[in-house]
């Protein structure tokens, strides 16, 4: 039990110390030396005082190929390369992706996050080493340079994958999509946001038919051939669902969107359907399904235009209902403010929800933020003095108003 103890607090103390001093502490003992090599591999940080993030980067390669430990290498359990960026004079080794997967047995996380260094040749290299890994998570958000035969060889040596993002990522298609389903038998989340007419209803029934009742997130945001029939097929299907992203989608439908929130009532946690072009208005029965038969949901995301065709009193009665909510994301809120509007019990709206710790309000510039230099005091309107008295008095409960990027 000591020794339990004493490990437990060793192991606390190390989290706070600093990447330059785990080398002496590293010095210390055995013991510290595990210590210290576990935090110092784990997550390799790329860059400090003395050398760039490149520089550490390929110094990190070149340790990894040469002189690392079989010790030290297992230790690697997260790769992030998204702060690297090669210059004119400076380009990263063609053979790096698979220097990094093939010497790190253990990686179960691999960040290329918005880089220019990821293109088909890497990927290619990698597939031609045919090295067996255990990568649970691969984010390739904004990679520019990936064909749809690409990305297919890519998966087909990724098979233990649970998470892939894809957002703003070439190569995304409904046959690539298709061939990730197929070869991921685990996959529980899947990004392919910003998609945009590159996907559409055939990637959708491949993700339904083989993810079923492992898929537990899907986002969609801004697809804009999807429609409301590839949606109420993944609601037969899958029904495990604890995140749905669909802001910005083009033709999901009400009826669609009812269907797989029922379908997955009993594990939503995360329902963001900001913006949908096809959903002008939410009905009254389908915030009731959210307030009444989700028990988990805890955030959720809308266009408050959307409520304008349901009555004060029913959205306040609604609001009541809500028990697990606690992040509110509230879209293209209005700034006037008129007792025939919703918005006029914005705040009464947020105060009825009783288990609410945080709303964010986005809206575009109102003419009012500013007039001869200070904030405009308008009457039941929706400004940064509002928002800060509202806090004030509301202790429990943050609002935060944010402008919204034109």
């Amino acid at each position: 039990m000591q020794h339990q103890r004493y490990d437990l607090a060793l192991h606390s103390i190390f989290n706070y110390v600093k990447p330059q001093e785990l080398f002496n502490c590293a010095l210390v003992s055995v013991e510290w030396n595990q210590y210290a090599t576990l935090k110092l591999w784990r997550y390799p940080k790329f860059g400090n005082d003395s050398k760039t993030s490149f520089q550490s980067f390929q110094s990190f390669l070149d340790i990894l190929l040469n002189t690392a430990r079989e010790q030290a290498r297992l230790c690697v359990f997260i790769i992030d390369v998204n702060k690297i960026q090669e210059s004119l004079y400076e380009t990263v080794n063609e053979n790096w992706l698979g220097i990094v997967v093939s010497r790190c047995p253990n990686l179960r996380e691999l960040i290329i996050r918005n880089i220019s260094f990821l293109s088909t040749i890497h990927i290619r290299n990698l597939c031609n080493m045919k090295v067996h890994n255990f990568v649970e998570i691969l984010d390739l958000t904004g990679a520019k340079d990936i064909t749809e035969s690409t990305m297919k060889a890519l998966i087909q040596n990724l098979p233990e994958l649970k998470s892939i993002i894809l957002d703003n990522c070439s190569g995304v298609t409904d046959g690539s999509i298709s061939q990730i389903t197929y070869f991921c038998h685990n996959l529980e989340y899947v990004n392919i946001a910003n998609s945009r007419s590159s996907l559409t209803d055939v990637g959708i029934y491949a993700l339904a038919k083989f993810g079923k009742q492992k898929l537990k997130g899907i986002e969609l945001t801004a697809s804009m051939k999807v429609t409301c029939d590839a949606i109420i097929a993944m609601s037969s299907h899958c029904t495990k669902l604890v995140s749905i992203n669909f802001s910005n989608c083009a033709l999901i439908t009400i009826q669609g969107l009812e269907k797989i929130v029922a379908s997955n009532k009993n594990t939503l946690k995360q329902l963001i359907i900001h913006n949908m072009r096809s959903i002008p208005s939410f009905t009254y029965p389908f915030f009731d399904l959210l307030a009444n038969h989700c028990p988990q949901l805890m955030k959720l995301s809308f266009s408050f235009t959307a409520i304008t065709d349901i009555k004060i009193e029913l959205l306040n009665d609604i609001f009541d209902k809500f028990k697990t909510l606690k992040d509110l994301i509230l879209y293209d809120v209005p700034e006037n403010v008129s007792e025939n509007t919703p918005n006029f019990s914005l705040w009464r709206l947020i105060e009825q929800c009783k288990s609410l710790k945080e709303v964010t309000i986005y809206r575009t510039s109102y003419e009012s933020d500013f007039i001869l230099g200070g904030y405009a005091r308008v009457l039941g309107g929706i400004n940064q003095q509002a928002v800060d008295e509202f806090n004030v008095f509301h202790p429990g409960i943050k609002v935060n108003l944010l402008l919204l990027e034109e």
